[in-house]
């Protein structure tokens, strides 16, 4: 059920009770009034409990002093709980007054006076936000790190072992949550667990921290980076889209936890909460997030990487209690219990996920996210998805440094597509590279080196690869569209290929395959150029005996069919014939 609307009371600003005995002693004329401004007070403070459960506060009178001072329910908070712990002593309407729904005031109860709320620990929203982002004074603090961590350490020496932890909420989310999609509650973006939001993030159950640096000299690197999308995450990073693929060689250190509902790892999901991410940095020295991506958040807006430990925390001997104020008649909930803390039992986020979400989506969809031992083959398929870089693991361009097709070495140039990669961002450089490139072979070969393009993409089979032999020198460089007496030699094969200094048996030719180029066997007999400043580039209407259309590639226009290609240079072999 979504959470009903809720106040907040900030520890420090004077004890609850004294706004209510002030509020009891007023004519209940200007009852309205003192809630219209409680309401506006409480709405920047901190420890969660409701509006209407503060309301029954202020008016709850136990009538007949029927109920007991104490009321024990055990183990479970719930109405059905609270009315045979009363039966007969009491009844709800004598504990909480005539016209006070009494499910909806236990609820209140259970969910936000019983347990410990997550804000306490730290004290305030903004410090929770700001470090399950990444920052916040532990991190980023003109304090040395001792002084910021010493209300966690005591925290963690008096009470982590004696109490239950609720699950983050606060009163300064839950307008913006309702009027943005995000639900009608109070969770931070990183962990909105409501099931029936619009843009709730934790469908899988599971969340995440991933450190990259620690106060220490302790720090364990236990996984690879991947990637993030960082759509996946814009209230963490504000970026609305983009994407971010990581080399793997980032010291990273990963741990999370999961949950399934109605069980016990539900139940203490916000203690575990706490140990994989505020107890980690308290005790080990961990922070600092991976860029662009939250500290810590469901696993739906963490970056991929290859695996994560585990924790798990439980608890014993839970019992929750109500008690009643015997002056004010108040109703307050509490709770006793003992926690342990742990690593799961293979200490491997993704194994856990698969045990205790056996036969559900979840169990195989976490496989998106903790990817196993390889980087590379995730994000290659990854980004052939988005027609961006890498080509498939089964194309055998996967790599071509080094790597032997047709009987030739080949070094890659640039290329689109699966193939993408950029020349140099400086157009002189990246001409010179390339110039360097093809006069490698001269010196064992008595030629120009061969360039290759290859595409997956074009629909004519004899574009499917195509050979460019150079024949003479290029004119020097000049930055653009190639002249009488210039070129840019990359810009030519990339956007403007052009007739200049670059005419067809003259100064180059061009073949279907790398074995017809060595034998000088079928040539292509039909040349076609840009005439103009269009962005047409190799080989614009070219074939091997008609003009054919569309197999050409454009790195600025879109149209033709060779959006899928790569281009590579021979690399020089003294085995190779001219």
């Amino acid at each position: 059920a979504v959470p009903p609307r809720k106040a907040f009371h900030q520890p420090g600003y004077g004890d609850i009770n004294q706004i209510i005995d002030l509020v009891n002693n007023l004519h209940r004329s200007i009852y309205h009034l003192i809630i219209f401004f409680l309401e506006k007070f409480t709405s920047s403070i901190m420890t969660k409990i409701s509006i209407s459960a503060l309301t029954m506060a202020l008016l709850v009178r136990r009538s007949d002093a029927a109920c007991p001072g104490e009321i024990t329910l055990g183990s479970d908070c719930s109405l059905e709980a609270l009315e045979t712990a009363i039966a007969g002593k009491c009844n709800t309407t004598q504990l909480f007054g005539e016209g006070v729904d009494a499910a909806t005031a236990v609820q209140e109860l259970c969910e936000y006076d019983a347990p410990l709320q997550f804000v306490e620990i730290q004290g305030t929203y903004q410090l929770d936000r700001r470090y399950f982002n990444g920052g916040g004074d532990i991190k980023d603090g003109e304090n040395t790190f001792e002084i910021d961590i010493a209300k966690l350490q005591r925290f963690i020496n008096n009470d982590m072992e004696r109490k239950l932890i609720a699950w983050p909420e606060y009163a300064q989310k839950e307008e913006y949550n309702a009027n943005n999609g995000y639900g009608e509650n109070g969770y931070m973006t990183n962990f909105n667990i409501d099931p029936v939001a619009e843009k709730g993030s934790c469908k899988y159950n599971t969340a995440m921290c991933c450190y990259v640096e620690s106060h220490s000299d302790n720090f364990v690197d236990n996984t690879d980076v991947c990637r993030h999308d960082l759509a996946a995450s814009p209230q963490s990073n504000h970026i609305k889209a983009g994407w971010s693929v990581f080399s793997g060689d980032e010291p990273a250190n990963c741990v999370g936890f999961t949950w399934k509902e109605g069980d016990v790892s539900d139940t203490y999901k916000g203690n575990t909460l706490f140990y994989a991410s505020l107890y980690e940095t308290a005790t080990k020295g961990y922070m600092g997030n991976v860029p662009g991506a939250p500290l810590c958040a469901c696993v739906e807006q963490m970056p991929v990487v290859t695996k994560a430990d585990c924790v798990t925390s439980s608890g014993s001997d839970l019992t929750y209690k109500f008690s009643i104020d015997a002056t004010t008649g108040e109703v307050s909930a509490s709770h006793t219990v003992t926690m342990t803390y742990s690593d799961c039992g293979e200490n491997d986020l993704s194994a856990q996920v698969k045990k205790l979400h056996a036969g559900s989506a979840i169990a195989t969809d976490i496989d998106e996210y903790l990817v196993g031992d390889d980087c590379d083959i995730t994000n290659a398929a990854y980004l052939h998805d988005e027609q961006l870089l890498v080509p498939k693991a089964n194309n055998p361009f996967e790599n071509l440094d080094g790597v032997e097709y047709e009987g030739l070495v080949w070094k890659q140039l640039f290329g689109e597509g699966i193939y993408f990669l950029p020349p140099d961002y400086d157009a002189e450089a990246a001409d010179a590279e390339m110039r360097a490139d093809l006069k490698a072979c001269e010196a064992t070969l008595g030629r120009q080196c061969l360039i290759l393009r290859k595409c997956t993409s074009c629909t004519v089979d004899s574009h499917k690869e195509i050979v460019y032999k150079r024949l003479t020198d290029f004119n020097e460089f000049q930055e653009g569209i190639s002249t009488d007496t210039t070129m840019d030699i990359p810009n030519l094969f990339m956007d403007q290929w052009r007739q200049n200094n670059n005419v067809m048996h003259v100064d180059y030719e061009l073949y279907t395959s790398v074995s017809d180029a060595l034998a000088k066997t079928g040539e292509w007999q039909a040349p076609d150029y840009n005439n103009n400043n269009n962005n047409y580039g190799f080989p614009r209407n070219s074939g091997p005996i008609v003009h054919i259309g569309n197999q050409w590639n454009s790195y600025k226009w879109g149209g033709g069919t060779a959006h899928e290609h790569g281009f590579f240079v021979e690399v020089p072999s003294a085995t190779t014939s001219a």
